[in-house]
């Protein structure tokens, strides 16, 4: 099964038209199910739709999803990351109307190439590559190891924000 989150404050019906049309070019018949915020109007008969979760019904979806799609927003990378799942990210485009700005073109930028359980695709082509990657190689990813004394996120974050010393 794979879990598309799109997050709460916008709708993101590029991402979600994008998965329906590389269902259709892959085959794919597993389960999908979408989290795709109040404003969406998206719809497929062959996906379960919800606007809304409530936390205990997000990690439900979660936790049994052979992996994750969506938006690059860090809630959802660093859930990737903490929980050894693998995922599939696509940032907003602020030039599309998609979001307020280009912060999760940013976000994407600095951690491409960092984990290799994440994904980040700017366009239909890389998503789909992705998503087919997802589906052919092992399920689980190793969870961050989250010790004061080797917080490997937190340091890169650090870094890539200037700030010094406070994460560590």
């Amino acid at each position: 099964m794979i879990f598309i989150t799109v997050g709460t404050q916008l709708p993101f019906d590029r991402l979600l038209n994008n998965v329906a049309d590389w269902r259709e070019r892959s085959g794919y018949s597993g389960d999908i199910v979408a989290q795709v915020g109040e404003e969406s109007h998206f719809a497929h008969p062959d996906m379960q739709i919800v606007k809304t979760l409530s936390s205990d019904e997000y990690y439900h979806w979660f936790c049994q999803a052979q992996g994750i799609v969506s938006h690059a927003g860090m809630g959802s990378i660093l859930s990737c990351l903490e929980h050894g799942k693998r995922g599939v990210f696509m940032p907003r485009q602020y030039a599309l109307g998609e979001h307020r700005n280009d912060h999760q073109r940013d976000t994407a930028r600095a951690f491409t190439g960092q984990y290799p359980s994440l994904a980040f695709c700017d366009d239909a082509p890389a998503l789909f590559n992705a998503l087919d990657a997802l589906l052919s190689e092992p399920t689980d990813a190793e969870p961050l190891e989250q010790t004061p004394q080797n917080n490997t996120l937190g340091r890169r974050i650090a870094e890539h924000l200037g700030v010094k010393g406070c994460a560590s």
